[in-house]
């Protein structure tokens, strides 16, 4: 029923899209594009997930995981091609946990699965919360005029996140009573909670997100379009928080209806617009396409049955008790493990 709606979803926003928009004028803006620059963006966004793999390798070394940073570096890019192939928005996130849980070479990690889900939630957590935070300080010192409904928005969101935080305490209170909760207080303790995983994680995903706000900037760039360079970094953010939204496959239809409408006010024609989107997005593809090397180079392959475990692990449901080392440096998970399917 979920990938139904999403199908569903998606259908409407594309078909929206192209109400407004004529493909041939689509078609028109991609020959703008000069080559080099979508090279460039490319070669970046390479650099970029590479280090974004040895973030997500911090995260897991701060549970107890070992392993090459070649092995992290495969399991990664492995999850990337997921990301494109299946219809959900984390499905590249189960695989992920799946090969860390299960294909790394440690026998001395305890409860394997659900720290393995903690590292991969707990990498997300620490990049969204680097994405609102950029998009707010782009905000408040933007040398461009934006329009009020920006700045609302943009305000919101991160109040929300700061919020959120400030609600930790009260999930650990409440965890016991809602476990689904428990991940994410797993998750902010293991970001925040040692001083050294917590700079190295944050440095990396500052660089991180500012790679993506510069991949679509090189991209504008290429097609020659008269956006003011500050406001990608109010648009970026807000684009790729919107695209998370669970109503369409991969955030197809969301993300270029959603650069459509932040460009609007600059008086982007919308086919620029969607074009810009698409051919971000196919940098994307690009990198992403690198993971099916090493996908089928692996040896076995996660069956459903895994993976439904993984997930199931990842809802943290059943009885939990979170403890911290006497250092406060590391989590346990006392939970029984659940027997494989």
């Amino acid at each position: 029923m979920k990938v139904l709606v999403r199908v569903l979803g998606t259908l409407l926003l594309v078909g929206l899209i192209l109400t407004r928009v004529n493909l041939g004028q689509i078609m028109d803006s991609f020959a703008t594009l000069r080559p080099a620059y979508w090279v460039a963006a490319f070669l970046l966004l390479f650099f970029t997930q590479v280090l974004s793999c040895q973030r997500w390798k911090v995260l897991a070394t701060a549970v107890g995981f070992g392993g090459t940073f070649y092995e992290y570096l495969k399991f990664f890019f492995i999850g990337m091609f997921f990301n494109l192939a299946l219809p959900t928005s984390v499905g590249g996130d189960v695989v992920r946990a799946w090969y860390l849980a299960y294909k790394m070479k440690d026998d001395l990690v305890e409860n394997r699965r659900s720290k393995a889900v903690l590292t991969v939630f707990a990498d997300r957590f620490s990049g969204v919360l680097v994405l609102v935070a950029i998009a707010v300080i782009a905000t408040i010192f933007s040398p461009v005029e934006l329009p009020v409904w920006v700045k609302v928005t943009v305000m919101s969101v991160g109040l929300g996140a700061i919020g959120s935080l400030a609600m930790l305490p009260l999930i650990a209170k409440f965890s016991v009573r809602f476990p689904k909760l428990l991940v994410v207080l797993k998750s902010a303790k293991l970001c925040f909670g040692n001083a050294k995983v917590l700079v190295l994680t944050t440095a990396m995903s500052v660089w991180v997100q500012l790679s993506s706000v510069s991949i679509m900037m090189l991209i504008g760039l290429g097609m020659d379009l008269p956006i003011p360079l500050p406001f990608y970094f109010v648009m970026v953010p807000l684009v790729t928080l919107m695209t998370m939204l669970p109503i369409s496959l991969g955030g197809m239809g969301l993300r270029e209806g959603a650069t459509v409408l932040m460009l609007t006010p600059l008086a982007i024609a919308p086919a620029s617009a969607v074009a810009l989107s698409v051919l971000c997005f196919s940098v994307y593809v690009a990198v992403g396409m690198i993971g099916i090397f090493f996908y089928l180079g692996s040896r076995g392959s996660a069956t459903s049955s895994d993976m439904k475990d993984v997930q199931l692990e990842g809802e943290i449901s059943g009885s939990t008790e979170l403890e911290e080392s006497h250092d406060g440096s590391a989590i346990r998970n006392n939970t029984d493990q659940r027997r494989a399917g």
